[in-house]
């Protein structure tokens, strides 16, 4: 599907907007600090549309990460993109971190795109443990081999391939945790990109009919653990 994209990326403590075009992304805009979504969401997707000379109008999809991700940050996101899709009458979908994580990845320019090999996009779900999925990269493809997983980062290796790629802001709190010798651990920082979420957005409509035969529902946020997502009083609603 040939749509231009708003992609918007408030999963963690960076993020913005972005925008695609036939493909290719044209404009991103990117908050000014850790967690200024909520002040500067709305900024940010301005500035990128008059980056790239487009109007709201022009939008034909708009496109946010439903996480895993951070709790406030998520809902942000997600209550941007379904007031704009309302506003606007254009479809919005979901993309999901972990798949724009290894779209980010594998478009660095040192990786080996000639591999197959297995990624294992890391997030820190606290607790001593780490939300990842197993994604594998062929020549230039992207798989997803499992739903999202809660592993303990000294056991990721047990269900990874030898010298599987494990990264991403995930990484640093547990670096000591992973088994070096049997799996690839990435140790630089990674900040997911709205550019990336933009990416992994054409990917999936890639087969998809017209815009405006995409299905209209709402979305639901995917935290790491659903308790750690509850309101106060949806918890004492429980309690009642």
């Amino acid at each position: 599907m040939d749509a231009t994209i708003l992609a918007i990326e408030t999963s963690g403590d960076g993020g913005g907007a972005a925008i695609l075009r036939a493909g290719e992304v044209i404009a991103e805009a990117e908050v000014s600090g850790p967690r200024r979504h909520g002040a500067e969401l709305m900024s940010r997707v301005d500035k990128a549309l008059a980056d790239a000379r487009l109007q709201r109008a022009d939008i034909g999809v708009i496109a946010v990460n439903i996480g895993p991700g951070s709790y406030t940050g998520l809902r942000i996101g997600i209550a941007a993109a379904q007031t704009i899709g309302y506003a606007l009458d254009k479809p919005v979908i979901g993309v999901q971190c972990f798949d724009a994580m290894a779209v980010q990845y594998v478009m660095r320019d040192d990786f080996g795109v000639e591999l197959k090999r297995e990624l294992w996009p890391v997030l820190d779900a606290r607790r001593n443990e780490v939300m990842t999925a197993r994604i594998v990269y062929d020549n230039g493809r992207l798989a997803r081999a499992t739903g999202d997983l809660l592993v303990a980062p000294e056991k990721l290796h047990e269900q990874a391939e030898r010298q599987a790629i494990v990264f991403g802001s995930g990484v640093p709190p547990y670096e000591g945790k992973f088994d070096h010798q049997y799996l690839l651990v990435d140790i630089a920082g990674f900040n997911l990109k709205p550019s990336a979420v933009a990416l992994q957005a054409s990917r999936q409509l890639a087969e998809a009919p017209d815009a405006a035969e995409l299905p209209r529902a709402p979305l639901e946020p995917r935290y790491f653990r659903r308790v750690l997502a509850k309101t106060v009083q949806e918890r004492a609603d429980e309690r009642a």
